[in-house]
């Protein structure tokens, strides 16, 4: 193992390329806020002292832009290689947990910070061990409980999809990308109505993800809109 000044300036290189170089060029512009995780999503997990490296995890907000009318989240962390060491990896395995999340939003919305922050800390404690359950992965389900962001939203799960690809979308970005600590899936969070979750398991995830980018839904949770079926 590199001794830990060297070990954690190749981390810190890391964590640069996918904040400041990848993801502005994903996403069109740099983030122009940054909301780190809190102990409290973890409190809610009933675990009142996480691991501090945690709490470096980020939600960074990107602005819209001529490719991209809504504002849109993503994760960054999850994708770190904590206990790697750069002599022994293997760059075509992933990195970290493997995945980040991303969310587009009709504009800044304090529940989506929130949903990722919730996200991401079940998923850390996931990984650790600290609370059952799996790691996500594409076309899973959430249910939340309840509307998300307000009592008059119809929206009570979210699906874990592909995000838009830059070959379909202008505000497409890449499912995969390479750190070279290994490999990083992207995941976009869709939320979906209940009677849109109906629909998924009669008829199944693609002929829903159809209909949304159809009706020009997809990739945006709009809380306000109303279910397509």
């Amino acid at each position: 193992m590199m001794d830990p000044a060297a070990w954690q300036a190749w981390f810190e290189e890391l964590w640069a390329l996918r904040e400041e170089r990848l993801y502005p060029q994903f996403f069109d512009l740099p983030p122009t806020r940054a909301q780190p995780l809190n102990a409290a999503a973890f409190a809610r997990l009933g675990v009142e002292t996480p691991d501090p490296r945690f709490l470096t995890h980020l939600v960074l907000e990107f602005p819209p832009s001529p490719n991209r009318p809504h504002t849109l989240y993503a994760t960054s962390g999850m994708s770190n290689p904590w206990g790697e060491d750069p002599a022994t990896l293997d760059p075509k395995n992933f990195s970290g947990l493997g995945f980040e999340f991303t969310m587009h939003v009709p504009q800044p919305a304090t529940w989506a910070v929130e949903l990722l922050n919730w996200l991401m800390a079940v998923q850390l404690l996931v990984a650790t061990g600290q609370l059952q359950g799996q790691l996500l992965e594409p076309l899973d389900l959430i249910p939340l409980g309840g509307p998300l962001g307000s009592p008059q939203s119809a929206i009570t799960h979210v699906l874990v999809a592909p995000p838009p690809s830059p070959e379909d979308s202008p505000c497409g970005y890449p499912a995969r990308f390479a750190l070279p600590s290994g490999q990083v899936d992207l995941l976009l969070l869709l939320g979906i109505t209940a009677r849109e979750v109906d629909f998924l398991k009669s008829q199944g995830p693609e002929p829903l993800l159809a209909l949304l980018r159809h009706r020009d839904v997809f990739p945006v949770t709009d809380i306000a809109r109303a279910s397509l079926v």
